[in-house]
């Protein structure tokens, strides 16, 4: 676990509504319209946003967005909108593996750094992002980073 200061991100976004675990057709979504809209370049990063906590929130109403980051300039159309990264400080952890494990690093966060740590949690969604690209390497070897916003 590292702590990451980062500056604001810009993001071209697809809210999805539903089970986090579903969130894998709006990212086919996403990049097949990034693609066509020639978003996609070699600075250009993939994120999700998460914005409930699953063990409290019906899984029919849980909040997230497929994300890809933009210029600051980019402006939203179609099914795209804008959204972005809050400039500031995240716990960052770096999962390797299946995204169906992705829990085991937001419980290690919640549960055992976080109370220990003397800090608090911000109002904004988790964060991850996504470091390399599943079509490409097995799930075993996936590497996702958690950022957990801190006060």
């Amino acid at each position: 676990m590292t702590l990451r200061k980062t500056q604001k991100i810009y993001l071209a976004a697809i809210p999805h509504r539903g089970g986090y675990v579903g969130i894998a057709a709006t990212f086919q979504r996403l990049a097949t319209m990034a693609a066509v809209m020639n978003l996609f370049g070699p600075e250009t990063c993939t994120f999700g946003l998460y914005y409930d906590d699953p063990s409290a929130v019906p899984p029919q109403a849980l909040r997230s967005d497929a994300c890809i980051s933009v210029p600051v300039d980019w402006l939203p159309s179609g099914e795209l909108e804008s959204r972005d990264i809050r400039g500031g400080e995240y716990a960052v952890i770096l999962h390797v593996g299946p995204y169906a494990e992705l829990e085991r690093a937001y419980s290690w966060l919640y549960g055992v750094w976080l109370p220990q740590s003397g800090r608090e949690a911000e109002d904004a969604p988790c964060v991850e992002q996504y470091l390399n690209d599943p079509r490409n390497v097995p799930a075993t070897e996936l590497k996702t980073e958690v950022w957990l916003p801190l006060r």
